[in-house]
């Protein structure tokens, strides 16, 4: 048999290379181009991924989801700009017209669905503009008017009759639409009914922007989470109605060596390049419940009840979060940073733990990002007699999959951030500037807490959006290691930062344990950028009062004086 050969071209006679050339062009000039087989996205794709029942004639009665459908085709689409450009209608354009009349939609949908499941047939109108405009496709939805009209005027709606969801609610105070929103986040950490949170989760929020243009823009109430690679939890749990709050800070440990930071043995089942390695960070001694319990009766002497006991990011093990815990018994939510150490063949483990009266089990959210150390890092803390400076060294603990806790009471949320998952933005910053919570706690192991260092850039970011209050907090041993590098400079072991005023550093005196910060809340009308407003307003966390607490206090002496 005889084999197939390539023919070398320099064989070839002049006369055969013309006519190939010819041929080929005529090929590529009669021979049509593929055409793709994708179709375009349209708005009953949005509908049939979220809610495929809506095309069997069910209506998302449910304001959660009717607000899920609507704001995910205003956010593929991009027309939630149209409210920057052309709003409200026409025939809404008297001063407050608009608002006036989504606050009786909105009334009355609350209303209907609490009695018999159903909404006010005022929205009949914006639901059927939706359907029958279903094969639009989504970059056009912003040139249909009445299709913007009717996706904005849901969104506003939803929103307005979802009012305090999320919220604790006493006994006998609120109404079904309240009790079905504490059992969907509950059972599904989402308000949603009939959609399930691997397709899109609808949580509360607190704040919205007040700057810029994004679907974030058009709630109050209300916010829409799209990424299930991050999830969200919701706790919910009763407060005082004060509208303040006494937390104390305990920054542990007081002392750190250098020698804390070594270089992992093993390479925990990783494999890294060439001048890169793993460190670990030893986990400070047992923590002295008696002295926590001493603190707390000191704090509470000097300023009334204690709310809440912050401490830093991993300042103790599991066991000494349960210890204390038990010995505190209930005086206040607490929130620590917990460490496991690495073995020789498995990574440790860095996550902060939240818990809050009168529930006794600890909530617990991994980081998401570990803390890479170099050159600056090395020489900042002292301790490139134990970690090389020319190498990179990764924190060896496990990325943790990525989660945000959410706390909320009657007047107020709040969330906890660990270190790294404060300056990494991603994932997780989109889902806290969504909820927008009244606090954010970031747990740190790091050095002075000045106005010129990253975490008050970053503080700073999330105070403008979405106008969260930013509370920092780093270990006061850490703090002198660095401090001892440089001659000295302010004790720093917090910041401050909210939306109203500027960057306040937290300094604990040399010889005090711990600092109370009173909180006072301030209400401010928030307006959505299609013109409805929150009178009475929304709560702004402020910095009122700093007093240090420890051993002066215990002596007598009157250096913890109240700084306003």
């Amino acid at each position: 048999m005889a084999l197939n050969r390539i023919a070398n071209p320099r064989t070839r006679s002049k006369a055969n290379l013309r006519a190939q050339k010819a041929s080929a062009t005529t090929a590529r000039a009669t021979t049509p181009l593929p055409v793709s087989s994708a179709a375009e996205a349209v708005v009953g794709d949005v509908l049939r991924f979220l809610m495929p029942s809506v095309f069997s004639g069910h209506k998302p009665v449910w304001p959660p989801d009717a607000f899920a459908l609507a704001a995910s085709i205003l956010k593929r689409s991009d027309a939630y700009v149209e409210v920057a450009n052309r709003w409200p209608p026409p025939k809404y354009r008297a001063k407050g017209a608009w608002h006036k009349r989504i606050a009786k939609i909105a009334a009355d949908w609350r209303r209907q669905y609490a009695k018999g499941g159903r909404w006010p047939r005022q929205l009949d109108g914006w639901w059927s503009a939706i359907l029958t405009r279903s094969n639009y496709p989504l970059n056009k939805v912003a040139a249909s008017r009445e299709l913007v009209v009717a996706l904005v005027g849901i969104v506003a709606a939803s929103d307005h009759a979802c009012f305090g969801l999320g919220r604790f609610r006493p006994q006998n105070v609120g109404d079904a639409v309240d009790d079905w929103a504490v059992r969907n986040l509950a059972l599904y950490q989402n308000l949603c009914d009939s959609i399930h949170r691997s397709r899109v989760a609808v949580l509360p929020k607190s704040h919205n922007p007040l700057m810029g243009i994004t679907l974030r823009s058009l709630t109050h109430n209300l916010a829409l989470w799209d990424h299930p690679e991050v999830s969200a939890s919701w706790q919910t749990s009763p407060a005082e109605a004060r509208l303040a709050m006494n937390v104390l800070l305990l920054p542990w440990p007081l002392k750190t060596s250098a020698n804390a930071f070594q270089p992992m043995r093993r390479d925990g089942g990783l494999a890294l390049p060439d001048g890169m390695h793993l460190f670990t960070y030893d986990v400070p001694s047992p923590i002295n419940v008696g002295r926590v319990k001493g603190l707390i009766d000191d704090a509470t002497e000097l300023a009334g009840p204690i709310d809440m006991i912050v401490f830093p990011e991993l300042c103790m093990t599991e066991r000494d979060f349960r210890r204390i815990i038990e010995g505190c018994d209930g005086r206040g939510t607490i929130v620590g940073g917990l460490a496991t150490s690495p073995g020789t063949r498995h990574l440790g483990i860095n996550a902060a733990a939240v818990v809050v009266p009168p529930n006794d089990v600890a909530v617990v959210q991994g980081k998401h990002h570990r803390w890479r150390l170099d050159r600056n890092q090395i020489d900042q803390y002292g301790i490139g007699h134990s970690l090389n400076a020319n190498d990179v060294w990764w924190e060896a603990i496990k990325v943790a999959a990525r989660r945000c806790n959410f706390f909320a009471n009657d007047w107020m949320t709040f969330c906890v951030l660990i270190c790294e998952d404060l300056a990494r933005q991603d994932p997780v910053a989109e889902l806290v500037r969504s909820v927008g919570p009244s606090l954010v706690i970031a747990l740190l192991l790091d050095g002075p807490q000045v106005p010129d260092r990253w975490p008050a850039r970053y503080a700073t970011v999330l105070a403008e959006d979405p106008r969260s209050s930013v509370l920092t907090l780093t270990s006061a041993g850490l703090v002198d290691l660095a401090r001892s590098q440089y001659g000295g400079g302010p004790r720093s072991i917090g910041l401050w930062k909210d939306a109203l005023s500027g960057v306040r550093q937290i300094i604990l005196e040399p010889s005090a344990e711990g600092v109370l910060l009173r909180l006072s809340t301030e209400l401010r009308t928030e307006w959505t950028a299609d013109g409805r407003h929150n009178a009475p307003g929304t709560g702004y966390l402020r910095l009122t009062g700093i007093s240090q607490i420890g051993t002066t206090m215990r002596a007598g002496n009157e250096a913890a004086v109240v700084v306003r």
